[in-house]
């Protein structure tokens, strides 16, 4: 190979260097200095913070900011940063974009009709509504049979956070009343009583009994002091004079 080849290769040889190597100073050195890029910066925290202040805090620190998504949340209210990525105090370079989820806040769930229902039934339908039993509590009611719901706190259709807490009360049935002593009394005597306690006359009956004046009652059923409901009527047996 003649030496005028030889140094044609050497300088195209040097000059492919120099150009490689100059595009490698301006990637790497000079346009950084021109344009910021390379730079790294540590990551935010934007954990708990509103959408406008992540925003603000990704663009001073250098960063883009990109919402990926939204889901509820018990613990972040609704608009403000549930998750980020890449994590608070990660070093990366300025220039890329910090993606978060978003807080839609806690869930709303309407509370069921279940009022007329067994304590059984209410409590399953609460708990398909995603929604948790409190307590169950007992109340006389005059038009619901016993075991069956007569309210719910908070009321039907009421629009609750998800895993809230409701209250059922439950009929005891009509409310109990105490039979009275109706022994010596007379017919129209007991009647006034009874129906002072929300009780009634029943059956009227008589017996041979010498110990009371004919006209008095000797016996009653149910027994004096029984707990029934209201409106219940008293049989009651009166003496007679005559065998």
């Amino acid at each position: 190979m003649s030496d005028k080849l030889k140094n044609l290769l050497i300088y195209a040889l040097t000059a492919a260097v120099s150009f490689f190597f100059g595009l490698f100073i301006l990637d790497q050195v000079i346009l950084p200095q021109l344009t910021g890029a390379g730079r790294e910066s540590e990551v935010p925290e934007l954990l708990g913070k509103s959408r406008d202040q992540a925003a603000a805090a990704c663009r001073d620190a250098g960063f883009g900011f990109e919402v990926h998504g939204e889901t509820y949340s018990s613990n972040v209210g609704a608009g403000h940063v549930l998750d980020q990525d890449p994590e608070q105090g990660m070093v990366v370079k300025q220039g890329r974009s910090i993606y978060v989820i978003l807080s839609k806040g806690r869930e709303m769930v309407g509370v069921p009709h279940v009022v007329g229902l067994t304590s059984r039934q209410a409590s399953i339908l609460i708990e398909n509504s995603f929604l948790v039993m409190d307590s169950v509590l007992s109340a006389p009611d005059e038009g619901t049979a016993r075991g069956r719901v007569v309210a719910v706190e908070p009321p039907p259709g009421t629009s609750l956070p998800k895993g809230s807490l409701v209250t059922l009360t439950v009929s005891t049935g009509a409310k109990k009343v105490r039979v009275p002593s109706l022994i010596d009394k007379s017919v129209d005597e007991a009647r006034a009583i009874l129906r002072g306690a929300g009780l009634a006359i029943g059956e009227v009956s008589f017996r041979y009994n010498r110990y009371l004046s004919a006209g008095r009652i000797i016996d009653q059923h149910p027994l004096e002091r029984t707990p029934v409901e209201s409106g219940v009527t008293v049989d009651v047996v009166v003496s007679t004079t005559s065998r």
